[in-house]
């Protein structure tokens, strides 16, 4: 997840990509940048070497988060960020109950009002 040229909107194709061949992986790396290689030049210039054109590097900790998240979108504790991730991509579509679904909706949670009663 993160690699240089990787948006949310290619974490959630990848997503659906696993869930079309039923595969949950136990563990997802991030891109962590190594000396000589084009995806570390990719990922401190912002340009591709070969082509010299811009390349969308992501490099905040919550998107890089999001992505993983996407990956990973079966694990429950994931909801939240597989949530946020697929509304910012625009892809709400794959929330609900339908067997393309990646989640499920909130929970809708309603406000609970005590009321004093008098003695």
């Amino acid at each position: 997840s993160s690699h240089p040229g990787s948006d949310l909107t290619a974490a959630v194709e990848l997503a659906e990509y696993l869930r079309d061949i039923h595969h949950t992986p136990e563990q997802v790396q991030d891109f962590y940048p190594t000396p000589g290689s084009l995806s570390t030049c990719m990922f401190y210039t912002g340009l591709d070497p070969r082509t010299m054109e811009e390349v969308y590097v992501p490099k905040s900790p919550k998107e890089k988060a999001m992505q993983r998240a996407l990956l990973q979108f079966r694990r429950p504790q994931n909801d939240k960020l597989v949530y946020e991730a697929l509304v910012q991509a625009g892809r709400t579509d794959l929330i609900g109950y339908g067997h393309q679904c990646l989640i499920r909706p909130k929970p809708v949670r309603r406000k609970v009002t005590s009321r004093a009663y008098r003695k």
